[in-house]
């Protein structure tokens, strides 16, 4: 095993004693001149290296335009994406546009303002039903308030009361107790 192959274990195997997950893949880039670079990932704090080595600090810039600024041990310090050729907006006809808008926001309107409508006269049948069923329950409220308070009826002198119930005697221990 070369050293280069050793360390790499050793790396492996700490980070995975330590709970950090294992390295990230890295991403083979071309530089606009056409030389190879490998990147751990294309942001800022990702790792550039050249040939296994971090790469220089300064500017490089990708085969597809965009600019890396390296910083120390070939860290990304900044990203500037390519420049992309403005695109012209097409011509839209915003009369049209809005009068479709305007039109389905009518209908849309239209359909509500029917729809509390059905909903204001359900109510206003609720209403009058709820009324109604509030002075039944104060009738019946009224009706069962005199029943209990009217006597049941005259005793009836025939009828025995009898007790059904034996009285117990006590038994006085006062007496042990003087």
């Amino acid at each position: 095993m070369q050293a280069k192959e050793i360390i790499e274990k050793l790396k492996l195997t700490f980070n995975e004693l330590v709970g950090q997950p294992a390295p990230v893949a890295l991403m083979d880039a071309t530089l606009e001149d056409g030389t190879p670079v490998k990147i751990t990932e294309l942001t800022v704090g990702g790792i550039v290296t050249i040939n296994d080595v971090p790469a220089p600090v300064g500017e490089h810039k990708l085969s597809d335009g965009t600019k890396i600024y390296v910083g120390e041990n070939g860290a990304i310090t900044e990203i500037e994406a390519p420049e992309e050729a403005p695109v012209a907006p097409a011509a839209e006809d915003m009369g049209a546009k809005f009068s479709a808008f305007e039109s389905v926001t009518n209908e849309k309107f239209s359909s509500y303002e029917a729809k509390f409508a059905s909903y204001e006269t359900r109510f206003a049948d609720y209403e009058v039903k709820l009324s109604k069923a509030t002075t039944i329950i104060e009738g019946l409220i009224n009706l069962t308030k005199e029943l209990s308070e009217a006597p049941t009826g005259m005793v009836d002198p025939a009828a025995q009361v009898v007790n059904n119930f034996k009285e117990e005697k006590k038994k006085s221990y006062d007496i042990l107790f003087n």
